[in-house]
């Protein structure tokens, strides 16, 4: 969980560029209970690597401030412009690489930004920009209608079952939104994501 100075830094620059808070916090909630759900099982992270994550869903959206069109390489700007407190400049770049991938094209060495980290820090973005980008298909309505999820791990055939819980019978919007967006998620953690509805 982030610390007080932390958090009060990442609210004041989300409210500074006036997003949909209601969708920035599904958003963080959906990916911090998946990074939850699969520690031990895909990853190993720490609690400082979860903050990134948070702070990363957080401002995933601010980008939008300044256009829609491309909003998610405006985030990164942002998020590197603002520094927010409490964050090291390593950390800030991996929590812009976070909002700059969670649409769009893939982390690449062709983009600037993403090429100048170190091996062992892409491979931290690559995976948590993965947490982030699944997370905002869930919410893709912005009406919050994925209220709770699960993961059950099938080592054997590498099948990562999503169980979703909703307040709606229908959320197809969110679902075909995250069969198109899962592919960072299978490509990072290995797995295949198949969809359970609760």
């Amino acid at each position: 969980m982030l610390d007080t100075t932390k958090l009060k830094s990442i609210l004041f620059v989300l409210r500074k560029y006036e997003i949909d808070s209601d969708h920035s916090n599904q958003v963080k909630k959906l990916a911090l209970t998946l990074f939850d759900k699969t520690k031990g099982i895909l990853h190993d992270f720490s609690e400082d690597e979860r903050d990134l994550l948070e702070a990363g869903a957080i401002l995933h959206d601010i980008g939008y401030y300044t256009s829609a069109k491309g909003h998610h390489k405006n985030s990164a700007k942002i998020i590197k412009n603002e520094k927010p407190d409490g964050f090291s400049d390593e950390e800030i770049e991996v929590i812009a690489n976070i909002a700059r991938y969670h649409r769009g094209k893939m982390p690449k060495e062709s983009h600037e930004s993403y090429a100048a980290l170190s091996e062992p820090t892409k491979a931290l973005t690559r995976k948590l920009s993965a947490f982030v980008r699944f997370a905002d298909a869930l919410d893709n309505s912005h009406l919050s209608l994925v209220t709770n999820l699960d993961c059950i791990y099938d080592v054997y055939s590498q099948n990562l079952f999503i169980l979703l819980k909703l307040n709606m019978p229908d959320c197809s919007l969110e679902i075909n939104k995250a069969q198109s967006k899962k592919d960072l998620f299978e490509e990072e953690f290995k797995v295949k994501i198949k969809f359970r509805l609760e």
